[in-house]
């Protein structure tokens, strides 16, 4: 929609709506009229015990980390944002701890959150304030310049603690409160009853920093055990933003890109975890068409093959279907991040929809995958080619966001419902539920074959296993050794039967090599056609001799592409190219610090 006018309409649309929000125009919802939504299956917040593999090994380092930055000064190596932005450093050191003792019990890792939130109790003051600074320091920065109450002050650099801050404070306070720490929630509770009252600061709570920071906090508050009405009206009120969820709804495709507030970034995904945690507190249609419009924009046109953000805060602007790839600033990990907790959402809400799970997949194995570093550092960006990043410990969003997704790996593997079980992703883990108890054996994303046994079961239930849209042709399932059904790439396909201890449920997902052709902006300076290698859901990478700045040519025409990639002797998942012997292709996820490119190009003959 580039060219009719359409930026200079968002940006009148939310002058206009800022303009009734300072004054305290926009109203909240009658709570008696509300319909809470319940999620149709539940991913699990314990019972999901990890095995040896992939997972497990991102899951560990993550823990060898958080222990690690405890032992420092700042929890950091060095200040960095940790001065700046101290609730989410606490946020960050909280939830990754937290989470993970949902998971496996570590008296180091309760240490850590006992001691946090006892100091957090010590400094919260009498009306609920959390005391890291002023409020003078955070709630009156606005970022914007022209402000006709003089009070407000810009500051583009603490306008993010009212927002950003206090979210990811609020994401690790909820962490905690879930392994059992009992000062964690009401410390949180008292926190949202005094920023819920605070009509001083809330009608510029959108005006600053990164402001979409801001939305998912009172939904999170609300869908716990403390939550209040409250917490859902600050957002209608306050947060809330009617002309971008018309947006949405009416699927504009630059609605992300032209974003009016503070700037466009992957940071609006929020907005869209937001929209869910609405929709499920009140039933309002509104809010899951906006989010489910939302969905289909950032999925068609702000999103990198293998699942990489492709819009950013900085070398901007990211025009719909602009996906840019030599920019530095490309593929941020809180991007993934976001995506994840997104597409969570959507897949509880509709457990059958394979397409969310495989977003999931595919940003876990790929992004998340590739976010750390050998020394256990965070990658702010995942680049798409020339040099991967250095990571860093300096308290960053993508350290903060990462540290929390990968302690809360294992819930994403499955889902429980009345029925039984859904299986999600393939990972070696044990999960125990109400009904069954089942044990996962594969040595996925390496092999495609999976083993499931049941380790216990009161009788009837259903096991629901993905079969993944990737897969090569229909994936057959055996009970017992015996063909039982086939199911189809992109569904769930049921088990329901009198389940007996050691009843075993085998199939295996057929990998292959597919090519999807780069149709962005940063075609290759040759000419030629540039094309994204998958093999099943792992993004790949061509490596060789190359220096940085140079993009791999592959010798042949595009339709026998794939054909070009021979599996070499020496590796699992490491490729050969045909005839070219100082080519390679590995997946994403194993780069480190060579020069490599996810987009190579075709020569469009065969060498």
């Amino acid at each position: 929609m580039e060219g009719n006018g359409f930026a200079e309409k968002a940006r009148e649309a939310k002058n206009e709506e800022y303009k009734r929000i300072r004054e305290g125009r926009k109203h909240g919802t009658d709570p008696k009229t509300w319909k809470p939504v319940s999620y149709e299956a539940k991913m699990p917040e314990t019972g999901v015990t990890l095995r040896d593999g992939f997972i497990k090994q991102l899951f560990d380092r993550n823990i060898e980390t958080v222990l690690r930055c405890y032992q420092k000064e700042d929890y950091c190596d060095g200040p960095g944002w940790s001065h700046w932005l101290p609730a989410s450093n606490d946020g960050r050191m909280l939830a990754g701890a937290a989470n993970s003792l949902m998971w496996c019990e570590d008296a180091r890792l309760r240490e850590i959150v006992d001691d946090i939130v006892a100091r957090i109790k010590d400094q919260v003051r009498d009306d609920g304030y959390f005391n890291y600074y002023p409020e003078e320091e955070a709630y009156t920065c606005i970022d914007e310049p022209e402000e006709p109450d003089s009070i407000f002050r810009v500051d583009s650099d603490k306008s993010e603690r009212k927002n950003y801050d206090r979210v990811f404070w609020t994401r690790g306070m909820i962490a905690a409160a879930r392994c059992g720490n009992e000062d964690a929630l009401p410390i949180l509770r008292a926190m949202y009853d005094w920023f819920n009252s605070s009509e001083r600061y809330l009608p510029f709570l959108l005006r600053g920093a990164n402001a979409t920071n801001g939305l998912p906090g009172g939904p999170l508050m609300y869908h716990t055990r403390l939550g209040r009405p409250e917490d859902i009206l600050t957002n209608q009120r306050w947060l809330d933003q009617d002309f971008w969820m018309d947006q949405f709804i009416e699927r504009e495709p630059e609605a992300f890109s032209e974003y009016p507030g503070n700037r466009p970034h992957c940071y609006d995904l929020l907005e869209l975890e937001a929209l869910a945690d609405e929709y499920r507190a009140t039933g309002n249609r509104r809010y899951l068409d906006a989010l489910l419009g939302a969905w289909d924009i950032y999925h068609s046109g702000y999103l990198h093959t293998g699942g990489a953000s492709a819009i950013c805060e900085s070398d901007g602007p990211y025009p719909y279907r602009s996906y840019y790839i030599s920019t530095g600033h490309n593929g941020e990990t809180c991007g993934s991040v976001f995506w994840i907790w997104v597409n969570s959402r959507l897949l509880q809400l509709y457990p059958s929809e394979e397409k969310y799970a495989s977003e999931i997949e595919q940003s876990v194995f790929n992004m998340i995958g590739s976010c750390r570093d050998p020394l256990g550092n965070t990658r702010y960006h995942n680049r798409m080619q020339g040099i991967k990043e250095e990571g860093t410990c300096v308290n960053t969003c993508c350290e903060v966001s990462s540290t929390m997704l990968i302690s809360e790996l294992p819930k994403y593997i499955y889902m429980e419902d009345d029925l039984g079980v859904w299986v999600n992703l393939f990972v070696p883990s044990e999960i125990k539920t109400r009904r069954l108890r089942l044990e996962t054996e594969t040595e996925f994303p390496y092999d495609g074959h999976v083993t499931m046994r049941v380790k216990e079961s009161d009788g009837c239930a259903r096991i629901c296993v993905r079969i993944p849209s990737w897969a090569a042709g229909g994936t057959e399932i055996f009970v017992n050794g015996e063909a039982v059904c086939t199911g189809a790439p992109g569904s769930y396909a049921q088990l329901k039967r009198e389940w007996k201890r050691g009843d075993t449920v085998t199939f295996t997902h057929r990998m292959r090599f597919t090519a999807e052709r780069y149709k962005g902006r940063d075609e290759a300076t040759n000419g030629h056609e540039r094309y994204a290698l998958l093999y099943g859901p792992l993004l790949m990478a061509v490596t060789g001799n190359l220096s940085d700045g140079d993009i791999p040519e592959i010798k042949c025409t595009a339709d026998r592409l794939t054909s070009r990639l021979i599996p070499e002797q020496n590796g699992r998942l490491h490729f050969a190219v045909e005839g070219q012997p100082e080519l390679h292709c590995r997946p994403y996820f194993e780069i480190d610090r060579e020069v490599f490119s996810c987009y190579p190009t075709v020569s469009g003959v065969d060498g």
